[in-house]
């Protein structure tokens, strides 16, 4: 994985400075042209009804607000989740609330769900809507203490709703103190959603797997329109918080038999893989595992769009190679 110069800096400082980088009108100037030069893979993905160019996105956690939609535009992407974003604005946790270890491929963090509300990024999504390219998917994380916030927040996005391919409930956030996995709560949840298209519901991950497997199982009841799998793991750190949310290369073998798991279930929706796939080999993992598209949350934070590029790039090889393996067998 490459070192950046950034990653020097402390990380809610690299975050900052990278967030105020990739802004920049020179930054999607220069996405788009990397894009145009580096290709992308050599074939497109039909999901949705609709045709994107890849089944590698963001997820939820790096564009908060999206404020990132005009860059992410640019990305050789399929798919790009803004938020999680909450009905009423939050400052999140006190900083520091993050920690990196590059050569392990880990972070830790305990952000607390910041977000500037849902008032703020409907006006975002007014101004980049329009111009959201055709060939990616968009989404918008919600997350929520009560049933009344959530439905409130989907609610005030209901003008978007054709220019949003999903919207993913975040039940699973670790790092603030509020939690959906009481099961009764959660089946509450649930029941509500049932009255919206297009719903994602994002599964926790927990430390205990058969915790895990009910919980999912009371999901899939539900049936509902889609799942990530999986949020971060909660541990306890040394940040101010106390407890931070485990993230990176340790997550996928864990990620891959949730997949796995909830295919062998019978659930026929569409899964978005999230957790630990940092390679093009690991994407390949999940696609296999069940998962429609995966998500890079922790890659990008470390690399920045070096990930994307990278990624795309190790999947065209692996591409090219399997074609001339069935040619010259």
């Amino acid at each position: 994985m490459l070192k950046q110069p950034l990653s020097y800096l402390p990380p809610d400082l690299t975050h900052d400075l990278a967030h105020l980088l990739l802004r920049t009108h020179t930054a999607r100037l220069v996405a788009g042209i990397l894009t145009m030069l580096s290709g992308g893979l050599p074939y497109r993905l039909r999901i949705l009804n609709r045709t994107i160019e890849s089944p590698v996105g963001i997820g939820a956690g790096l564009d908060k607000d999206g404020l990132l939609m005009g860059f992410m535009a640019k990305l050789p992407i399929g798919f790009h989740t803004v938020g999680s974003v909450t009905l009423r604005p939050r400052a999140g946790n006190p900083k520091p609330r993050m920690l990196r270890y590059p050569e392990l491929g880990v972070m830790v963090n305990a952000m607390g769900l910041p977000s500037m509300g849902v008032a703020y990024l409907k006006g975002i999504l007014d101004k980049e809507c329009g111009r959201w390219p055709k060939s990616k998917l968009l989404g918008v994380s919600v997350a929520g203490f009560n049933e009344i916030e959530i439905k409130l927040a989907i609610d005030s996005l209901t003008p978007f709703f054709n220019c949003l391919d999903f919207i993913e409930v975040n039940i699973s956030s670790p790092t603030y103190s509020g939690s959906w996995i009481e099961h009764q709560r959660l089946n509450s949840l649930l029941t509500m959603l049932k009255g919206y298209d297009k719903v994602v519901v994002k599964a926790p991950l927990l430390k205990d797997l058969n915790d895990e497997v009910k919980l999912i199982k009371l999901i899939i009841n539900h049936n509902p329109f889609g799942l990530t799998i999986a949020n971060t793991l909660r541990i306890k750190s040394n940040l101010p918080a106390g407890y931070g949310g485990l993230s990176g290369r340790p997550l996928l073998e864990i990620v891959i038999r949730l997949l796995k798991l909830t295919r062998a279930m019978g659930y026929g929706g569409l899964i978005i893989g999230l957790g630990g796939f940092m390679r093009g080999v690991d994407v390949v993992k999940g696609i296999n595992a069940g998962a429609d598209l995966v998500g890079l949350v922790t890659a990008f934070a470390m690399e920045g769009p070096a990930s994307v590029y990278r990624i795309i790039s190790e999947l065209r090889r692996l591409t090219v190679n399997k074609l001339r393996r069935s040619l010259y067998p």
